[in-house]
């Protein structure tokens, strides 16, 4: 092996790196086949000095801590999370190395870490761990992490306070971040005490001036978007950020920022270059209050589900991004809720089946129009975002609510009739919308039968729209769906429902 050349060396070993495969999702280590690769990238490594110096770069392309919960649904409707001990994660071990090799920390590129405070099999690793708190005071980079100061017997289980154990995690974290120059994407699985106040806000302002990738996601309670302001403001070139479980009902954020657009509240946070954000669980008033921080967004995923204190205006609420966004993704997520007979027959006799879909409990306004986003080419809406149920079908409300730009519409979750709305949007495209290029409706999992025959008629429409060179497709929308699959690679050994519109990669 030693006498081949080395760029053909350099494509046989990253047949072995996940990084290399699949460079548009976030890298982990809860797969066989991802832990066996790595390790065979470090044998490698250990084989021969000239074949180290072609596998340690990228073996070292990206950190995994692993322990990612692993989320199931036994039958739609039903979630769990299997939790198991974590195992060691080795982080202080490798932050030894990146100190010790700059050279291999220079090599990094993606990162996913878990916030827990466990500190699992850290117990004979203090000296490592106070080599790493010197090196950074002694360099000026973090200031030191709040410890007991009896810590160094190595007792982490026995800490009286998690604050500590998670004040020590944290710094941790945040020093592999600093020590990564080349660092661009980073999945954070995270609870609601996670803010980097004490690393990243009370230290010699170190800068993650790469990162511009960020992926969040509950790890076992759920946080506010906004308890990351300073990971965010040390992140300046951040152009994606994936943020799941956003709402922070643990640390009762909601409620401290309840009403938040209504009583004009703009959050004070950095994020001047983000293109894109998806987002879920954020209370829809606290969007109104985010949006105005964002002024270069072009692609919003939003999604929110029955948890809303009080109505609101989607439209106001993105009034900010009018002149920037090119895509719109936004949707409520019905859940899965027992409690109705199979009466068509189509449900296996072994799955509950569900009630059929149930709209928000808050009466909120529909979307008037998007007429004046003057870029917007790509929008996925659900249907109770353009109609009530009270609503009646109006021929004019879909061109009304469509800018003269748009390239593909998708409805999510069509739940009643809109034969006459879509009907005329077909005949007016060529005119009124002549980039049209697809139209997908999402018939939701089970309707109220009284709209059941008004949205079997919505297929025979499909010769309207092809007839003018449109695409035109229906699927199926099923219940509760998981807003975890919006973030790529995050769902490692997971069987969770699709949102609407996502083909799982």
């Amino acid at each position: 092996m030693n006498a081949l050349p080395d760029d053909l060396l350099i494509q046989i070993f990253s047949i072995f790196c996940f990084h290399c495969h699949h460079p548009s999702q976030f890298p982990h280590s809860d797969s066989h086949d991802v832990r066996t690769n790595k390790q065979t990238l470090a044998y490698l490594s250990r084989t021969s000095r000239d074949l180290q110096k072609i596998a340690q770069p990228i073996l070292y392309h990206y950190f995994a801590t692993g322990n990612l919960q692993k989320e199931t649904k036994i039958y739609q409707g039903h979630d769990g999370v299997e939790r198991q001990f974590p195992e060691p994660d080795f982080l202080p071990q490798f932050l030894r190395t990146m100190i010790q090799r700059p050279d291999l920390a220079s090599r990094i590129v993606a990162m996913q870490m878990v916030h827990d405070n466990t500190l699992a099999g850290y117990a004979g690793l203090t000296q490592t761990i106070q080599s790493l708190i010197k090196y950074s005071t002694s360099n000026n980079l973090l200031t030191e992490p709040s410890l007991p100061d009896d810590w160094l017997d190595g007792r982490f289980s026995e800490w009286r306070f998690e604050g500590q154990r998670s004040s020590l995690r944290r710094w941790l974290i945040t020093l592999a971040l600093v020590l990564s120059p080349r660092l661009r994407s980073l999945l954070l699985a995270i609870d609601h005490d996670a803010e980097f106040t004490y690393t990243l806000g009370e230290s010699p302002h170190p800068k993650l001036l790469s990162l511009r990738t960020l992926g969040l996601m509950r790890h076992q309670y759920d946080y506010h978007f906004t308890e990351l302001e300073y990971l965010y403001a040390a992140a300046p070139n951040l152009e994606t950020i994936y943020a799941c479980d956003a709402a922070g009902w643990s640390a009762n954020a909601p409620d401290s920022n309840h009403g938040s657009f209504e009583n004009g509240f703009e959050y004070d946070l950095q994020l001047p270059n983000l293109r894109k954000l998806a987002l879920s669980g954020l209370i829809p008033s606290n969007l109104g209050s985010l949006l105005p921080c964002l002024p270069n967004l072009e692609d919003l995923e939003y999604y929110w589900d029955r948890y809303e204190l009080v109505s609101f205006d989607l439209l106001d609420m993105l009034q900010p991004v009018e002149e920037t966004l090119r895509r719109l993704c936004i949707s409520f997520l019905p859940e899965w809720v027992e409690g109705l007979p199979d009466l068509d027959g189509k449900i296996p006799p072994d799955v509950p089946s569900p009630h059929w879909y149930q709209p928000p409990e808050i009466d909120y306004e529909p979307i008037k129009t998007l007429a004046e986003f003057k870029r917007l080419s790509d929008l996925t809406i659900d249907c109770r975002s353009i109609y009530r149920e009270t609503d009646r079908d109006s021929p004019d409300r879909l061109t009304n609510l469509l800018p003269v730009t748009i390239r593909r519409l998708r409805i999510s979750y069509l739940y009643r009739g809109m034969f006459l709305s879509l009907s005329s949007l077909g005949s007016d495209a060529s005119q009124r919308f002549p980039n049209l290029e697809q139209v997908t409706i999402g018939v939701v999992q089970r309707a109220d039968p009284k709209y059941q025959h008004e949205i079997d008629n919505i297929g025979a429409l499909r010769e309207v729209f092809e007839a003018r060179g449109i695409e035109f497709k229906v699927e199926k929308d099923q219940f509760g769906p998981d807003p975890t699959m919006m973030i790529p690679g995050a769902v490692v050994r997971s069987q969770l429902i699709s949102l609407p519109g996502y083909r799982p990669k």
